[in-house]
């Protein structure tokens, strides 16, 4: 890239009189560089910086609309100073992004993966409508609109059927050779299967996007909750850190999907698809996940299509950010063509962001049960995508001192895929100059012990401290761990107050005298009920619930298959951890934390109390089974449905496939109870699914 870039003056006279002499082609500083090209430079700066979180490390620091924002910007000054050649070449515009991590080998595309033009008006869709029109002439355009996933885009090669390999974008030439993780984490037909009279091409490349649906990356971040860690923001950067993972049991903990739309290399070039339709139909019969095409003719169709995916995005199942718009014919696409970076036949529209403008009423910490100390936005109420938000997680003491959020501060709130309520900054402009910044305390707002300032937590580190003893108690209680219904945060901290509890295992000790002197006759024998039906819940489920460093529902299951009881899990050593199937990090934490006194006194005191965990629920009912559910069962929430599938050793998968084992049919059932009968997958009832788990 050719930039202005200022001189370094060493000092020598002949080099100063150089300088002087070429001031007036070039700038000596940047103080008097042009302000085009000063913001020019700035920007690209700006910009490879966030490519580098982006694409490399899934770790952005802004959001995609401020992104999408700065690369508007660029595009429109470069327009403006177009006149100066080497002022905009080997723009950043250009360039697609680069995701190759450095730890997979790379792989050459058979033919290269471009990006796509990106509208953000309805104004730029029209002219991209109307260039494609004006081309064809006078033939008539069919234009196929299908949702823009926001994932990793990838693609499959398979040859003779058989699937051979998967790759990542890279830089559109090469990408990383991810095959073994994808196929750990993802399911995809590895076999091709004919279809009618049509031969299986000797080799073809399947483009499409991975993702993580928004059920996944819910309880993922349900299990991190169990687990005390701190909890995923958004989909898109959790599915490229999966899948690019080197960690086998994190791909194995975490089903990712796949969805494939597009097409590269493909012998012999007479077996191609003709149109994008026919592509849909081929791969859906190959046992390909397809987006819900719709096909439209004429640009008013085409926007009145992009606008209900718009308003409807809220239900859509994955992360969602815009419609891609292409045409349909193959034979069109070709006379079209294509740019060294996206192809003139297809366009990204992307989607406003919904975002609202509030004030920062106030920043309060949250003590979590690990001792993190957890900011906490409290906003003036303000409705987003048909949900109130008053509050919304800063996450961290380094995101407050990047954003500089101040007391009294107007901000932007929007919803990070479409989920989770976060701040997108500030608007300055409203700034008066009363705001006032946030300090951290030196002591927990709890418990009033000095906290410890780590790289990017800050932590209270006393055990006893009332909050952490409060949100444990919370965890114990909730349906990550024992679900003792009726025991919610108001009475845990009321049995706080009053000393009734110090840990989980005092629950068990309370009288029902006790119990009615807090909450009354009537509650009291409801409760004693939970309490007592608790001492015979899973040992998973006891063992998630006391809390272990790194411990969720998942390992919490594999520490119950291994140990089987609380006693040997009490006194298990960092090779036993192991052994049971956790991480050499997560064991050798779980080990000190086991050797807590404080640790141990739950534990024992949970045995003296008479919890006695019941077995796993028939381990091995399911084992090697695959299965996927649709529709809305009438005795089981989705979560804990696919939990017992886990706990009897299946595994739950998203899309329906030849190798599916069965299907579970619920209320609703729509999409993938076609495609099992289509395959000839089995389909079950709700009370057949619960008859396999428990055939006895």
């Amino acid at each position: 890239m050719k930039i202005f870039r200022p001189f370094v003056v060493v000092g020598a006279a002949l080099l100063l009189l150089c300088v002087a002499a070429s001031s007036l082609r070039l700038s000596a500083s940047a103080a008097d560089r042009p302000p085009d090209l000063a913001r020019l430079e700035s920007l690209r700066v700006e910009i490879a910086h966030h490519d580098e979180l982006y694409f490399k490390k899934a770790a952005p620091e802004i959001t995609d609309a401020e992104y999408d924002a700065l690369k508007r910007e660029l595009r429109n000054l470069e327009a403006r100073i177009a006149t100066d050649p080497a002022a905009i070449e080997s723009s950043p515009n250009d360039a697609l992004g680069d995701d190759r991590s450095g730890r997979f080998p790379g792989y050459r595309h058979r033919v290269p993966m471009l990006g796509l033009e990106k509208s953000f008006s309805e104004s730029e869709l029209r002219k991209f409508l109307v260039r494609v029109t004006r081309t064809a002439g006078a033939e008539r355009v069919t234009w196929i609109i299908e949702p823009k996933y926001d994932g990793l885009a990838i693609s499959l090669t398979y040859e003779r059927g058989r699937l051979v390999r998967a790759v990542t974008r890279g830089d559109g030439v090469e990408g990383d050779d991810v095959t073994s993780n994808l196929l750990a984490c993802v399911d995809v037909p590895r076999d091709l299967r004919a279809i009618s009279a049509t031969p299986m091409p000797d080799v073809i490349e399947l483009r499409g996007e991975v993702y993580l649906d928004h059920t996944e990356f819910e309880r993922i971040n349900a299990e991190r909750r169990a687990a005390g860690e701190t909890m995923f923001v958004h989909p898109r950067n959790l599915a490229v850190g999966t899948l690019k993972s080197s960690d086998p049991a994190v791909l194995r903990s975490r089903r990712l999907t796949a969805v494939f739309y597009g097409w590269g290399e493909c012998e012999p070039a007479t077996l191609a698809p003709g149109s994008q339709r026919a592509l849909l139909e081929r791969l859906s019969s190959w046992g390909f996940r397809v987006p819900p095409a719709q096909v439209a003719h004429g640009p008013e169709t085409v926007w009145q299509l992009i606008r209900a995916l718009d308003v409807g995005r809220t239900g859509f199942p994955g992360p969602l950010d815009g419609a891609v718009v292409k045409v349909d014919d193959a034979a069109l696409r070709a006379r079209l063509g294509q740019t060294a970076t996206a192809p003139l036949w297809a366009i990204a529209h992307k989607f406003e962001p919904e975002r609202v403008e509030t004030r920062l009423k106030a920043i309060t910490l949250q003590v979590g049960r690990t001792g993190v100390l957890t900011p906490v936005a409290e906003l003036e109420p303000v409705e987003i995508g048909g949900t109130m938000i008053a509050r919304a997680s800063l996450h961290n003491r380094q995101e407050i001192a990047r954003r500089d959020y101040r007391i009294g501060d107007t901000v932007r709130v929007e919803k990070a895929g479409e989920i989770i309520p976060q701040l997108a900054g500030v608007n300055l402009v409203r700034r008066s100059g009363v705001e006032v910044p946030f300090a951290w305390p030196d002591n927990c707002p709890s418990c009033r012990a000095p906290v410890t300032v780590e790289e990017v937590a800050v932590r209270c580190a006393n055990y006893a401290c009332p909050g952490q003893l409060q949100r444990r108690i919370e965890h114990f209680c909730s349906a990550e761990g024992l679900e003792i219904r009726g025991l919610g945060p108001a009475l845990i901290g009321t049995l706080i107050e009053r000393g009734l509890v110090r840990d989980a295992a005092d629950l068990y000790r309370i009288s029902r005298e006790n119990w009615m002197a807090v909450v009354g006759l009537k509650s009291a024998e409801r409760l004693v009920a939970e309490i007592e039906r608790s001492r015979r819940a899973e040992l998973r489920r006891v063992i998630c619930g006391v809390g272990l460093p790194g411990v969720g529902a998942t390992h919490a299951q594999k520490l119950a298959l291994r140990f089987g009881g609380l006693a040997a899990l009490r006194d298990a050593s960092r090779q036993e951890l192991e052994s049971a199937g956790l991480t050499a990090a997560v064991a050798t934490d779980v080990m000190m934390e086991l050797k807590r006194p404080e640790v141990r006194m739950l534990l024992d005191g949970l045995l003296e109390a008479g919890v006695a965990p019941q077995p796993i629920e028939r381990a091995g009912a399911l084992s090697g089974a695959t299965v996927v559910f649709t529709g809305t069962l009438a005795t089981l929430t989705r979560a804990e449905a696919e939990q017992r599938v886990r706990a009897a050793g299946g595994a739950v998968r998203a899309n329906v496939t030849a190798e599916t084992s069965f299907v579970v049919e619920g209320e609703g059932a729509g999409r993938k109870l076609v495609e099992a009968r289509k395959l000839g997958v089995p389909v079950l009832t709700e009370a057949e699914f619960l008859a396999r788990l428990a055939p006895d």
